[in-house]
């Protein structure tokens, strides 16, 4: 564009902006400037075009991943969340482990496991009769007996080698004892045609046997100072 005519434009605006009086005759631009104004206009759609052209291809995709970037206190407390989560997950899948058996379930946790009777239907609330040993082993005596309405305690003691024995008989509903299971586990074994549960709590220093099983009326639990093998005839029991 020449000069001069940029010289006429800006002439125009001028006396535009400075105000022009009404009666002066309306305006009518030279060919010259109207071909000019043309080639200006022409010139800047060209450019704009480009610039939107060049825009569109360095604008990062609507699906392309972008990383947030989150402040110290942030990350700080997502931790603490994570980890309390993660707690509270761990202690929940701890407590719903489950030991299931022919007549007992149990909640399993992380160093014992609480045992309850499967099935409660039509079962004494209250002990109508006691049972004791059937055999008792050479050197042991019966030494006390603690009755209650809902378990009956019998035990029978070795004085010479402080072996003990215990008989325990209990209602059903009220049958809901932890055992030791860290590193151990309870054994399922049928004896008379009744399915027992047997658990070894032996240590360095003592053996120690226990069974648990349900005669029908009441769960009876033997735990016996001895040897699996010694303590299977502790299983024959009677009714008084």
């Amino acid at each position: 564009m020449s000069e001069n005519v940029l010289r006429e434009i800006m002439l125009d605006v001028h006396k535009i902006e400075c105000g022009v009086p009404d009666d002066l005759p309306n305006f009518k631009p030279s060919l010259r400037h109207r071909i000019a104004m043309k080639r200006i206009f022409a010139r800047f759609e060209r450019n704009a075009r480009k610039l939107r052209n060049a825009e569109t291809i360095q604008k990062p995709s609507i699906t392309e991943n972008r990383t947030r970037r989150y402040n110290l206190k942030q990350r700080i407390l997502i931790a603490t969340l994570i980890i309390i989560l993660m707690t509270l997950l761990a202690g929940c899948v701890t407590a719903v482990v489950k030991f299931v058996s022919e007549h007992f379930n149990g909640t399993v946790y992380e160093n014992n496991t609480q045992l309850f009777v499967a099935n409660l239907e039509n079962c004494p609330q209250t002990i109508a009769y006691q049972y004791v040993l059937t055999n008792i082993p050479e050197g042991f005596e019966l030494i006390e007996t603690i009755p209650s309405t809902t378990n009956i305690c019998t035990l029978y003691l070795n004085s010479s080698t402080k072996q003990i024995i215990t008989l325990n008989q209990w209602v059903k509903s009220e049958f809901t004892p932890h055992y030791n299971t860290e590193n151990k586990t309870f054994e399922e074994f049928e004896l008379n045609d009744t399915m027992r549960l047997f658990i070894d709590l032996s240590s360095d220093k003592r053996s120690n046997s226990v069974f648990v099983w349900d005669n029908g009326d009441y769960i009876i639990e033997i735990s016996a100072d001895l040897d699996k093998n010694s303590a299977m005839s502790l299983l024959n029991i009677t009714k008084l």
